[in-house]
């Protein structure tokens, strides 16, 4: 979470984890994601917009890619997408013609919906001046609440019954039965083996042991996106508040510094650096 001044105005920068982190799983991500999304409009927190950022170096909209987008739409909704800033990345790494005509493709094909429905797309240039005008487009825009916020928040919805959890855990399910078919190719292969395969039962042994691993890997995280998000996040924001008051903070600051105070302990900043959030709010 990054405090920034443009113009007269006073903003916070949040950067989000990506999905399909080599370390982390999408379950992992999108609860990080919908942690912070719930803390801050239940905070009342004013978010002016979403930025998605695709570099235009990237020979093709992958299925990666493709992927990511859909659950970034069914975080955000269609009531948010006039909110949404689609920018293209990395312009100096790439001949200009090569780059506008990857641009066209983004615009006709993969971006259109969002576009037809409000959505800008702009060029970052890697730059402080190209930073400022694209962050100064979304500053002049209406408060939103995502889609994701009000399932959570106002619905109070578990995870997995949002849309964008309901995506990721569809995909889970997938995983899970391929997973499931390769256990009984596996299990067949073992019986089918003669006695005296000996190596083959062995590795058919240890194949097994490792898919049923990733079985129980898939089915933990269709688990953690059970929770509900929104209620737990709401409830330590109380708990947060109170010690807020009792050791005096609420006293010595007004209302929205100590929320952004508490937005910044979600977003996984130290106690001790919120008072640069805070000081820069009264300042």
């Amino acid at each position: 979470m990054v405090p920034v001044s443009i113009g007269g105005s006073r903003a916070l920068l949040i950067d989000t984890p990506g999905f399909d982190d080599t370390n982390r799983t999408d379950s992992e991500i999108l609860t990080e994601i919908a942690r912070i999304l719930s803390a801050q409009y239940k905070l009342g927190v004013q978010l002016k917009g979403i930025i998605y950022i695709h570099r235009i170096t990237d020979i093709r909209y992958n299925r990666t890619a493709i992927k990511t987008f859909e659950i970034f739409q069914k975080i955000c909704g269609p009531d948010a997408l006039e909110n949404v800033l689609l920018i293209t990345s990395r312009w100096d790494g790439i001949d200009e013609t090569k780059g506008a005509d990857r641009e066209r493709q983004l615009k006709q094909k993969f971006w259109a919906y969002m576009i037809d429905r409000g959505s800008n797309i702009s060029r970052f240039h890697g730059d402080r001046d190209s930073a400022i005008s694209l962050v100064s487009q979304l500053l002049r825009r209406d408060k939103v609440v995502l889609q994701l916020q009000k399932e959570l928040v106002d619905e109070g919805k578990d995870l997995s019954a949002t849309a964008a959890g309901t995506f990721v855990d569809g995909n889970l399910e997938k995983l899970k039965q391929q997973v499931k078919d390769e256990l009984a190719s596996i299990e067949k292969l073992k019986q089918d083996l003669l006695e005296t395969d000996r190596v083959m039962k062995r590795q058919a042994r240890l194949d097994w042991e490792q898919e049923s691993a990733r079985l129980r890997a898939l089915q933990n995280q269709q688990v953690s996106l059970q929770r509900p998000v929104g209620t737990e996040v709401c409830e330590e924001i109380e708990k947060k508040k109170k010690s807020s008051l009792s050791s005096g903070l609420g006293k010595a600051l007004p209302l929205v510094p100590i929320a952004i105070s508490i937005l910044a302990a979600f977003c996984g900043i130290p106690p001790g650096v919120t008072e640069l959030f805070t000081g820069w709010m009264t300042g």
